[in-house]
């Protein structure tokens, strides 16, 4: 194996290069200034694979493409917790859910972590919606989350967590905790086979359209906006346009806007859309 120093530098070249390559195979655009970011995040991987530079592995990519979900993983940020976002919460539970259970149609609530990372979302979503299961004679539903990393869909799919992954939801939601998460400090917790048994987990890239399924009853598109162009955003929610109810809610993240973008969404509040069904805001 050569011999890495770990000061390994990246070319402006090759920072074009790979900025191009994780574009075009994931839509994500990596700013001019985030050199530094990618340098950090690739560096082990080119000690892992012996190779000597950027630009070896560059070449690397274009022979290998096991290695193109390798840089995938790598680059695409993961950050979450449970019950991130508590306004966002309070809207589902205090808001969207007396809307479905008033308007009564015996059918399945279907949920969509579309940025799911590694599960922490969904698995909030699980529990919250376990609840209204408990109390709520007949109602039902599934959660799908999707990722265009394998890397978090695995540790989403093994669904264990401890520490500052669930600490918000523990301090904040410690009824739901207790009664949807079993386990222990040591050992982590997971969610109850009930849960679990309403969640998948899936690849999936946003660029393109999701197949297989049926219309989405909510679907959160939280903090993962901010990493595509307008173009590739307005993309990216025309597919999610096409696939949730009109009745449907669209939660993004704190630091995203829709304003300026041409969607088929209304803010009914900050970070919260519902589809415009027609003149004048959108469908009640």
């Amino acid at each position: 194996m050569r011999n890495h120093s770990t000061d390994i530098t990246m070319s402006d070249d090759d920072f074009s290069k790979l900025r191009a390559i994780v574009h075009r195979n994931t839509g994500i655009t990596i700013g001019e200034t985030r050199k530094t970011m990618l340098v950090s995040r690739l560096r082990r991987r080119l000690r892992e694979v012996d190779e000597p530079s950027f630009a070896a592995y560059i070449t690397r990519l274009s022979k290998d493409p096991g290695e193109m979900q390798e840089l995938t993983d790598r680059v695409t940020t993961n950050e979450t917790y449970f019950y991130r976002t508590p306004r966002v919460w309070n809207y589902f539970q205090e808001v969207f859910l007396p809307e479905f259970h008033a308007i009564g149609e015996n059918r399945r609530m279907r949920v969509w972590s579309a940025a799911a990372s590694t599960g922490e979302e969904a698995h909030t979503i699980g529990a919250i919606l376990e609840q209204q299961r408990l109390t709520k004679p007949g109602f039902d539903y599934s959660v799908l989350g999707t990722d265009v990393s394998s890397r978090v869909l695995e540790v989403a799919q093994k669904g264990v967590y401890n520490g500052r992954s669930i600490a918000r939801f523990r301090k904040e939601r410690p009824e739901l905790f207790a009664s949807h998460m079993a386990g222990s400090d040591a050992d982590g917790y997971k969610a109850v086979p009930p849960v679990r048994a309403r969640l998948k987990f899936k690849l999936h890239n946003l660029l393109e359209r999701l197949g297989g399924t049926s219309p989405f009853d909510v679907v959160f598109l939280r903090n993962v906006l901010i990493y595509f162009t307008d173009e590739d955003q307005e993309t990216i929610l025309r597919h999610v346009r096409d696939l949730i109810r009109p009745d449907g809610v669209l939660f993004i993240g704190e630091s995203e806007t829709l304003n300026n973008l041409s969607t088929g969404f209304e803010q009914v509040a900050p970070i919260i859309y519902r589809p415009v069904t027609r003149a004048g805001g959108p469908c009640a």
